[in-house]
């Protein structure tokens, strides 16, 4: 289910992010509810370990029973950590499962420090990869998006030299619920969809039709009688996999919420209640409490309702999810008004308002994150590339060298090799010309007339205008605020606007109207032959598309409005 872990002011984050990072690469369900000291504070009978062959095998043991028994694994780890005997090999291994637990306990800096010790050690090339995709749940856990995104994209490069299935899966999973907790569902779901493409253990499939699930729901893709969710359930019921199928009820609900029906979300959940409680993960068991609170309070049943909202609270101990303790305290705040009572709908109110603003502020920090690292790999594609030039220069200048070395006694076809070259050449200096006259006349960004043309073609029109006695008619216009879009959504966004702004008025106009951009966002449009009364139609009209443009394609969302002279 979707989360946002953002730490209150006024108390201590509670690492509860840390059962999410146990969901998320070991496709299990928790056996335990008490897990606040999980990774050193299992006390019971220690088994002896004679010898290497004992060492490997426990922690093999080790690895394989942390996704299904947690209690278990801690105690096999305080075995192993009394040992002093282990080889490198296990010592690395050994350190990755400490970060493990860390991580599972929700001591992230812990775990940061952990997993980077790994990457900057010998290790072998799989546990650094199994470090390095695991530090993604940490930065995630630890809000360092910037970092996550770095980390994500060492680790797809990585990735292409893995020859573990089982691992890349891990990898590709741990990649989806970053960028969904980022809120970039559409990267989301291109993962889902490579994900999908193998042929996946029951386990890892189950957890990957969930994502597909929740993925198409923060699209609105998702309908409540979608086939998708049926299959979804059988896959996760085959694996008895209770916490991701109740994940996929939870977004059923939702859309039958969604789609204002009250009853079929209260059925939907009601009988798997007992189960999802059973894996005593509070991110879930709050999720379906606040449904059902939702659901009961649109049927108009306000006692269940308050019920419900007031266990959403309960299992979220001291609002750790913020949007979830949000979603209860509001609900909490329209009973409490309902019942006429003041100074709870107060109370709730204020809290309400204070958790709400936490999340508003965690996902513009979000959005600033993912848009800085976009920003940041497009400089360093940009450095790629006039490298690559570079390189191409030096390989054609290394072979020109080499040809005129072999052809040195062959004059016949250095000769012709002479003409064809300067055939080219001129073939191409007629086309840098060309380019040239191109540049010096159009715009380069939204290609229509720059100023220095547009002022010839210009005088030309008023010459013919003035000798046919016609009318001629300018409209000149800038864009409102542009400076605001550069500066808020960065210089690839203003551009697109130009370009779609040049687009729509272009549409609009006839073969011999003057069209060009003559300041950064000031645009002037010459109508010969035309009217004052036309004008002004033509200008509303260019107006009104520029207003209608959807700016969601440029990756943000805004408004184009634009000022006219006529």
């Amino acid at each position: 289910m979707s989360s946002n872990f953002i730490e209150s002011k006024k108390h201590k984050r509670l690492h509860i992010i840390g059962v999410l990072f146990l969901w998320l690469i070991t496709y299990c369900n928790l056996a335990s509810g008490q897990q606040e000291n999980l990774p050193y504070s299992v006390h019971s009978e220690q088994i002896v370990l004679t010898n290497q062959d004992d060492i490997s095998a426990t922690l093999m043991l080790a690895d394989e029973i942390r996704r299904f028994q947690p209690l278990k694994f801690q105690q096999l780890m305080q075995n192993l950590a009394i040992k002093s005997d282990l080889t490198i090999e296990q010592q690395h291994r050994f350190n990755f499962l400490k970060g493990y637990g860390y991580t599972y306990n929700g001591q992230f800096d812990s775990a940061e420090e952990q997993f980077k010790s790994i990457l900057a050690s010998n290790a072998d090339k799989l546990i650094k990869f199994r470090a390095s995709y695991t530090l993604v749940h940490v930065y995630a856990a630890k809000k360092m998006w910037l970092e996550g995104l770095a980390r994500i994209a060492t680790n797809i490069k990585t990735a292409a030299s893995i020859d573990n299935s089982v691992r890349y899966y891990e990898h590709l999973t741990t990649t989806i619920l970053f960028y969904k907790k980022m809120k970039q569902y559409d990267l989301s779901l291109h993962y889902i969809k490579v994900l999908l493409a193998h042929t996946l253990p029951p386990k890892i499939d189950c957890v990957a039709k969930q994502l597909a699930i929740e993925t198409k729901f923060h699209l609105n893709k998702l309908s409540s009688n979608d086939p998708d969710i049926t299959i979804a359930i059988n896959s996760c019921e085959k694996t008895n996999d209770n916490m991701v199928s109740s994940i996929i009820r939870i977004y059923q609900a939702r859309a039958y919420l969604a789609e204002k029906n009250v009853s079929r979300a209260i059925d939907s959940l009601l009988p798997f209640l007992g189960a999802a409680k059973n894996t005593y993960y509070p991110e879930l068991i709050t999720g379906i409490n606040n449904v059902l609170a939702q659901a009961y309070w649109q049927a108009n049943d306000i006692s269940n309702s308050k019920l419900y909202a007031e266990k959403a609270l309960l299992s979220n101990n001291n609002n750790s999810n913020v949007n979830q303790a949000a979603k209860a305290y509001k609900l909490l705040y329209q009973i409490a008004k309902t019942e006429n009572n003041s100074s709870s709908a107060l109370r709730f109110h204020e809290k309400y308002t204070e958790l709400d603003r936490l999340y508003s502020d965690d996902i513009k920090t979000k959005h600033l994150a993912f848009q800085l690292a976009k920003n940041k790999n497009l400089v360093q594609q940009n450095k790629i590339d006039l490298l690559n030039e570079k390189n191409n220069v030096l390989a054609a200048e290394q072979a020109l060298v080499a040809t005129k070395v072999t052809n040195r006694h062959l004059v016949l076809v250095l000769l012709t090799f002479i003409i064809v070259s300067l055939t080219l050449f001129g073939l191409r200096l007629w086309r840098t010309h060309k380019r040239v006259r191109e540049l010096a006349e159009y715009d380069a960004l939204t290609g229509i007339f720059n100023r220095g043309h547009f002022t010839q073609v210009t005088n030309s029109a008023l010459k013919y205008c003035q000798s046919a006695e016609q009318d001629l008619c300018v409209i000149m216009f800038d864009l409102d605020h542009f400076k605001k879009i550069n500066d808020c959504y960065g210089h690839a966004c203003g551009d697109w606007a130009l370009k779609e702004v040049t687009n729509a008025c272009k549409k609009l106009g006839r073969k011999n109207d003057i069209f060009a951009r003559i300041g950064g966002e000031e645009f002037c449009i010459v109508l010969p032959s035309c009217n004052i009364n036309t004008a002004m139609l033509r200008a509303e009209d260019c107006r009104a598309a520029i207003e209608a443009i959807i700016t969601e394609a440029s990756g943000c969302d805004f408004t184009i409005t634009a000022s006219f002279g006529v």
